[in-house]
């Protein structure tokens, strides 16, 4: 292909190779439509497709977040209720998924199946451009929102998806925070708009304005499709041009993202934010400085930002975040630098404050950005940043989200409003240029430019308010009531009606002709053999070591896994308290910001955390583990060893003002991600009903933050107890017979490994220490959680071996019947929740939970009507054959080389041999519906056993209070 030349309706304006991704790059445009075309052609066989559009809002309807869930709700060519549901029951893909940002909608799919790719292509065009929401207006009130009532007693109340989901998002403190940022610094364009949709703006979005957000932007002309990996581009060019594209005529689409006139002074702004009476309000404000930042459309000052918020800002040596930190105006300091919009922003971020610190907050912050322009930054600091950068740039390891997918993301910082989609995959310019950078006042320049003299700023102050929520709830009810009252009684009819028909829309099953519109591989397309984890036993000196041969281009993935079996009951707090401090604190040799820039120096990173396993079968096992993670390039492994042999061995628990920093920063992080973890805390809080190894686990959860706050209240009498249990605690822990090692590296590496291993072995503590034992008292509390969120999370859980019962292949499949079938129809499209999810685990722990969920006891409902459902199980060889697929589509999810090292450590941890994985994906792929139905017994003796726990609203707990062993605040 030749640029300048026309292929199948495409024009081919540009072909660059792109070194950074190993790819050849393509622009193309289609000449018809106007439809833009980037391809990036290389040997990834986790191919990628994503059409993405730009949808500024005008508004806080979330029309653009809408829109996004409605076109996946039916097509002209996919005439389902839900084709996006059937796709993930029945698909390979290794990623299907839909986005919603402040100025554009992405579309993206990947999957390794060339068959299966262009399904979900198909699936996905046909979806944006012939969407049936436009004719249903059934669409927008289940996915949007409607008016509800079943009798014309009931008062009127809102439901639907989004309205529900941004209930649950904006309860969360930071999210709103965020969003109000953005107001602030962008009152007069698309960004000042919240894009998910607020709340109290949702129902004022129309039938008429939903279809017109769709018609004025969803055309191939406000377009941006991307491919990436190996594939035949021109056969895929061949059918956009044929089965989409041609089809349309390129229009004029008034989707400019204009930019906001700057402001000629700091604004100030001040706005609440709902916290629970039991909360209180003390030390609860969030001080905010924010300023916009340039343009998305100039990546060198993108990536300089971005090393400067790191050496400044979010690192243990950033001198910033020190200065604010010893002024003690909250207990955190953190920041943002959002860049993937067209006029970026940065903000200054103060944990747990008080209004009235706004102004020292300001000063302080200004008057050191001016000392550190002036005087300079210190160079080793920026160094260090830089080097981590440009580790976690080669190292392009993005967990389970396909490379390419993330590439597509990152491209449309600049293509999306002009500039070449490439502009941020190339790095290696860059990287030479922040390194040149250091040699002049290039980063001190960044600071006189951006924030001293840069007049649009604003500073903001979110306070809480106990009386915010009940006062919200009060006006929505009033609301409702007026609108109630002004009905004519045929009007309330009418919605009695409309209700009464969208329920018996989503409750009616799909055509079997529908169903059929679906593309469906063959169950002959999956892999029967699984897929091997390269594991192999060895010894060094006696320490047992977990050997993973895995090309990771160079990088040494290194898992320390301490046994924490030593650890008494009472010493528990402390466990997790010193697997938060570990590396945060002096050494012998280096203060905790120099340890900090040597890490950042050296190495990809280290984090520590404890892990509890228990063996395969085995309910009543537990085998704790302190975990210390930490990566770094092979030819670094001596200076990694030798940084973890300082941290593990001559670690000082002695500097009163740094420990009490990192506690109150550990407390205000639990308080700030309490909302946003709340599906893992009452899956956490369920396992600490049901057993040890669950009660162990969940002790570095919520009963950890009582510890802290206990803590923080008498911190000189805690600091003494706490150097005294630690005297006893770190020879348990970090202990050479405790130790076992995992490495994932080349076996020509290993030898390298080995020896720069030695010295750190040779330094731990050699004392021998007695297991404990754990006398809690294991029983259901079916706590209610209560909190100031506006939806609930809702938890039932069993252990299924203690019941009698065995694991089997087959619960992996029940799990997506339930996640895509039974509860996504029952708890997501009837009851209005976001989503709800299952677990079934070889140790015999099973768990349903709902997630941002206006409802409580019905949701439970569901939960106990699961063995019926499983009971009554009926499907085609065609539709089971689907959900096996789509099973299968998460067994085999592609992993990074780390994370191949981690899951081979983790079965033999835990005892699950090649011969388990096998038959555990015989029986997946031999799953039939009589093995769905015979799991029923199973689910109904697990519901029996009323295991619960709920994570939400404090009235609506109250409401159910008859459901509860126990109500309490959550914090």
């Amino acid at each position: 292909m030749e640029e300048n030349t026309i292929i199948h309706g495409f024009k081919l304006w540009k072909k660059d190779e792109v070194a950074e991704v190993a790819s050849t790059a393509y622009t193309f445009e289609h000449v018809k439509s106007g439809a833009r075309l980037f391809f990036l052609q290389n040997d990834d066989d986790n191919k990628v497709f994503s059409i993405s559009f730009r949808t500024p809002p005008v508004d806080d309807t979330g029309v653009a977040h809408i829109v996004e869930h409605s076109t996946l709700c039916g097509s002209r060519k996919y005439p389902l209720k839900e084709p996006f549901v059937e796709l993930v029951k029945g698909s390979l893909n290794t990623f299907l998924n839909a986005m919603t940002y402040p100025d554009k909608t992405m579309y993206p799919v990947a999957s390794r199946n060339d068959k299966d790719f262009q399904n979900l292509m198909d699936v996905y065009l046909d979806a944006v451009f012939y969407p049936n929401m436009r004719e249903n207006p059934q669409v927008l009130m289940q996915e949007g929102w409607h008016y509800e009532i079943e009798t014309p007693e009931e008062p009127l109340r809102y439901s639907g998806v989004v309205y529900n989901e941004m209930k649950g998002a904006l309860s969360s403190p930071d999210d709103l925070l965020e969003s109000r940022i953005m107001h602030s610094l962008y009152p007069d364009t698309t960004y000042g708009h919240e894009s998910g949709g607020d709340p109290e703006a949702i129902p004022d979005l129309t039938q008429e304005k939903f279809i017109a957000f769709h018609q004025k932007y969803y055309h191939p002309s406000n377009s941006y499709i991307y491919l990436y990996g190996d594939m035949d581009i021109e056969e895929k060019l061949a059918y956009l041009d044929d089965a989409y594209l041609s089809h349309f005529d390129r229009i004029p689409v008034p989707s400019k993202i204009d930019r906001q006139k700057e402001f000629t002074k700091l604004q100030r702004v001040t706005v609440p934010y709902p916290v629970s009476a039991d909360e209180g309000t003390a030390e609860k404000t969030f001080l905010t400085l924010n300023w916009t930042t340039g343009e998305s459309l100039d990546p060198k000052t993108m990536m300089g930002l971005e090393i400067l918020e790191h050496a400044l800002l979010r690192t243990p040596a950033a001198p910033l975040r020190k200065a604010l930190v010893d002024a003690k105006l909250g207990k955190d300091v953190d920041s943002i630098f959002e860049n993937d919009m067209l006029q970026p922003f940065f903000s200054i971020i103060i944990n747990n404050s008080e209004a009235d610190r706004l102004d020292k907050f300001y000063h302080l912050t200004m008057t050191k950005l001016q000392q550190l322009a002036e005087n300079g930054i210190d160079r080793e600091l920026l160094e260090a940043s830089i080097n981590l950068m440009e580790f976690r740039l080669r190292e392009a390891d993005f967990g389970s989200a396909p490379k390419g997918l993330i590439y597509g993301i990152r491209i449309m910082k600049s293509w999306l409003y002009g500039g070449d989609p490439e502009t941020y995959l190339r790095y290696e310019g860059l990287l030479q240029q922040m390194k040149a950078g250091l040699a002049s006042r290039y980063f001190e320049s960044l600071i006189e430019e951006y924030f001293l003299g840069n007049p649009h700023r604003t500073l903001l102050a979110m306070v809480p308010d106990t009386e915010l929520a009940a006062r919200r709830e009060k006006e929505q009810e009033e609301k409702l009531a007026k609108k109630k009252a002004s009905l004519s009684a045929k009007e309330i009819k009418d919605i009695i009606a409309a209700t009464r028909a969208l329920k018996e829309r989503q409750q009616s099953p799909e055509t079997e002709e529908a169903l059929k519109t679906i593309p469906v591989l063959k169950l002959s397309d999956i892999r029967k053999k699984s897929y091997a984890l390269p594991l192999e036993v060895r010894t060094l000196d006696d320490t047992k070591v977990l050997f993973s041969d895995v090309n990771t281009n160079g990088i040494a993935y290194l898992n320390l896994y301490f046994d924490a079996s030593r650890v008494s009951q009472a010493e528990l707090p402390y466990l997790y308290l010193l697997s938060e401090l570990i590396g945060m604190v002096d050494t012998q040799e280096h203060t905790y910001a120099e340890l900090a820039n040597l890490r950042n120096l050296h190495t990809g990173g280290m984090t520590s955390d404890v892990v509890v396993y228990t063996k395969n079968g085995e309910p009543d096992s537990i085998a704790p583990k302190l975990r210390i993670k930490a990566k770094a390039l092979v030819e670094k492994l001596p200076k990694l060893m030798d940084l973890l042999q300082e941290i593990l061995t001559e670690s000082q628990f002695t500097d009163e003002k740094r420990l009490q920093e990192l506690i109150e920063q550990e407390e205000a992080s639990i308080e700030l991600n309490l909302q946003r973890s709340a599906n893992q805390i009452i899956v956490s809080r369920l396992a600490a009903y049901l057993s040890k190894a669950g009660r162990y686990a969940d002790e570095g959860g919520l009963p950890f933050y009582p510890f802290l706050k206990e803590f923080a209240a008498d911190f000189t009498g805690s600091l003494k107890k706490m150097q005294d249990v630690f005297k006893g605690l770190l020879p348990k822990v970090f202990n050479r017979h405790n130790l076992m090692v995992s490495i994932t590296l080349r076996e020509k590496e290993y030898a390298d490994f080995a020896k720069a291993f030695a010295p750190l072995q040779q330094a731990l503590s050699k004392e021998e220490f007695p297991a404990q034992s754990y006398d809690w008292d294991i029983k259901p509390l079916n706590e209610g959680l209560t909190s100031s969120s506006r939806v609930q999370y809702v938890g039932k859980a069993a252990n299924f071996l203690r019941l009698g019962y065995h694991f089997t292949g087959s619960m992996a499949v029940l799990e997506t019947l339930l996640r895509y079938d039974y509860f996504w129809t029952k708890i997501r499209v009837q009851g209005g929740a976001y989503g709800a999810f299952t677990g079934f685990n070889r140790n015999g722990f099973m768990y349903f939970g709902s997630y941002r969920d206006p409802n409580l006891k019905e949701t439970l409902d569901v939960f106990d009507g699961t063995a019926d459902y499983a009971a009554n199980f009926t499907a085609s060889e065609r539709e089971m054959d689907k959900f096996i697929i789509g099973t299968m589509s998460g067994v085999d999810t592609p992993m990074t080389p780390m994370m191949k090292g981690d899951a081979a450590a983790t079965c033999y941890l835990r005892g699950i041999t090649e011969a388990d994985r096998q038959q555990r994906r015989d029986e997946i792929l031999a799953t039939r519906q009589e093995d769905i139905r015979a799991l029923a017994p199973l689910i109904d003796a697990c519901m029996k056993e009323n295991v619960l726990c709920v994570f939400g609203n404090d009235e609506k707990i109250a409401e159910a209070k008859d459901v509860f062993g126990a109500i309490k605040p959550a914090l």
